[in-house]
Parts: structure tokens; sequence; C-alpha cells
């Protein structure tokens, strides 16, 4: 990685601090560049506005939320069960990762007139991409029976809670992966 893209990197660490702390209407490009202990003008050769940096953040935490469903189809139970280490440990270890889950969250309920966030937002829509992979699971005796819509949103509602909590109190300890995973698994096969 670069100076630049390091740079890059330290100014959407500290956006996405304000962006939570403020909201999107309370944000503004001085206060980023203030908190970053840069001037308005540095910032700016990185971002030509606020709305480049909130649609930036907005792209790495659709990225994030990304799935593989092809590999999820495979192995329903696996894919979930690995997920969820990996979102747990991510969340222990780097409070951004955590803090990506609030925002995301607030960005859901942001009016912003920017159609590639909306585009971006249903692209990455949770349940969309796992309802398949609920059903699956389902039909291989994996997942228990149940509106597979209301799974996903038990499941994935509680992880984002402990996203949540985690970023406002840091020292929150976390679940084990088994107790989400009993929401969802048929313990009857």
């Amino acid at each position: 990685m670069d100076k630049g893209d390091e740079r890059k990197k330290q100014f959407l660490q500290v956006a996405l601090d304000v962006f939570i702390e403020k909201g999107y209407y309370g944000t503004s490009t001085r206060e980023i560049a203030r908190r970053a202990g840069v001037s308005s003008g540095l910032l700016f050769h990185y971002f030509s506005n606020k709305d480049s940096i909130y649609l930036e953040l907005v792209k790495v935490g659709v990225e994030e939320m990304k799935i593989d469903t092809e590999i999820a189809m495979e192995a329903p139970y696996e894919y979930l069960f690995q997920t969820m280490k990996k979102v747990f440990k991510q969340i222990e270890s780097n409070p951004s990762f955590g803090k990506m889950f609030v925002f995301m969250d607030n960005v859901q309920h942001t009016v912003v007139n920017e159609k590639d966030i909306t585009s971006l937002l249903e692209s990455a829509d949770i349940c969309k991409q796992w309802i398949p992979i609920i059903l699956e699971g389902q039909q291989r005796g994996e997942f228990r029976e149940g509106n597979p819509h209301s799974l996903c949103v038990a499941v994935f509602g509680a992880i984002q809670g402990i996203a949540q909590e985690k970023v406002r109190i840091p020292s929150t300890p976390l679940p084990k992966t088994d107790w989400l995973m009993d929401m969802i698994v048929n313990r009857t096969k």
C-alpha cells in the first residue's frame, strides 16, 4: 500500500468515527479534516466532498457484507458457522470492523439523494443474499424449519446488535458462535 492509499484509509477511519458520532447531516469535511489533523485542502486532494467520503465508506461496508453464494450453497451450515467466527474475530480485534456495522445501519436510515448508495445497499441486502442459503440448509436438514427470512433477521439482527454493543462498550464479551447457531440449526436431526 503506497503512502497515498494509507492516507486515504486514515481519512476514512476518521470519517467513519465522525459519521457515527454526528450522523451524515451533522458531519462536515472541516470536522473530518480537523480530527485527522490536516487542512481541508489536503482532505479535498483525496475526496471531492463529503458525499464522496460517505460513498467510499458505503462501498467499504458493502464489500464487507458480500458473501460467496456458490461456496455457501455447497455447505450452508459450515459457511454460516465460519462466517460468524470470522465476524466475531474481526469485531474483537478490529474496532473499525464493528463501527462499520453501526455506520451501515445508520446508512439504511439516512436519506441521502445518491442513486449509487441506494444501488449499493440493494446489492448488499443481507437477507436477499442469505435466504437461498438458508433454504438450502433447511432442505438438507441442517437448519430448523421456519420462514427463512425470519431466521435470517433473527441471526443477523443478533450479530448487528452484538457489533453495536461492542462499539458502544468495548469491554463487552462476545457470545460463543454456537449460541447464535442454535437460533438456526436443526438440533432434531
